[in-house]
């Protein structure tokens, strides 16, 4: 990951910073090694996932590979810019917007050269048409008078599934686009997952900022904090395991393509997941005992 290093070190002016700015706020600095976003056991595997693709379907010649692996970080940090201007966490609206278009054209560029197959090309547009679709629907859905259930949810997850670019890359080079279908589940897996859990630790502040998720609405947090709470406790273990359920259908996904790493790291989210549950619930439990 050294050359995306490269490329922000080499960015001036306020590009630069408003790059800088987008790393630094989320923690996701990139250093001298090059190791940043993808480091996150609770992420999603952006790097790992072509990588181990790769190990399944290859082999793909190795600066071709990284060129693959650049343009997932590069795609993954235009969603975080997109993010942050969504979500108002930047103070420089326009440099937040110039940055996403910047890692979006990057990560379109890195692939141009390498990939010519038409149904990828068609898969691509796909995707970000999507994500589009999905973000803008999320932005109508977070007032308490909106609607906002399952089917929703399911929708809105759209905005994680470029994840899959890279690794639909992969299997168009060794011409196994058969497998493309089987990847696209195993990705809506991972990534409902993810959204899922993290919705979940972060619902008090998604209730305290006034972003009403579907997962908010689920532990009662439309009657107020105590009852977020209440439902937090009581639900904790049923969203734990649907997670759990979402990781084991992915890595059953995962054998038939060949992705051998994958159980590995879905075993360790788990036990990270379990280990949040249980600081949760100790943090709520010593709460009730404050006077």
């Amino acid at each position: 990951m050294e050359r995306i290093k490269s490329l922000v070190d080499a960015l001036e002016g306020e590009l630069g910073i408003g790059t800088g700015q987008l790393l630094a706020r989320h923690s996701y600095d990139i250093d001298a090694n090059g190791y940043g976003p993808h480091s996150n056991v609770l992420g999603h595997p952006l790097i790992s996932l072509p990588i181990w693709t790769a190990d399944a379907v290859g082999p793909i010649e190795p600066q071709i590979l990284g060129n693959i692996c650049d343009s997932s970080l590069c795609g993954y940090l235009s969603v975080r810019a997109e993010d942050d201007y969504f979500d108002e966490k930047s103070a420089e609206a326009e440099t937040t917007m110039m940055v996403a278009s910047f890692f979006r054209t990057r990560h379109q560029a890195l692939l141009a050269p390498i990939v010519s197959d038409k149904r990828f090309w068609e898969r691509f547009e796909i995707l970000w048409r999507d994500y589009s679709a999905a973000m803008l629907l999320e932005q109508g859905l977070h007032s308490p008078d909106s609607s906002y259930d399952r089917e929703d949810f399911e929708a809105v997850l759209d905005r994680s599934q470029p994840l899959e670019i890279p690794a639909i890359a992969v299997l168009s080079l060794a011409d196994r686009w058969d497998l493309a279908r089987d990847m696209s589940t195993l990705v809506r897996h991972l990534t409902r997952a993810t959204q899922l859990f993290y919705d979940f630790v972060d619902a008090p502040n998604d209730l305290e900022s006034g972003n009403y998720t579907w997962v908010v609405r689920r532990l009662g947090g439309l009657n107020g904090r105590k009852q977020l709470v209440r439902g937090m406790i009581a639900l904790g273990d049923d969203i734990v395991t649907e997670v759990a359920e979402d990781l084991d259908r992915a890595v059953d996904l995962a054998d038939h393509i060949g992705l051998v790493d994958l159980a590995d790291w879905a075993e360790e989210r788990n036990k990270v997941m379990r280990e949040a549950l249980r600081r949760m619930y100790e943090s709520f439990l010593r709460s009730v005992g404050d006077p």
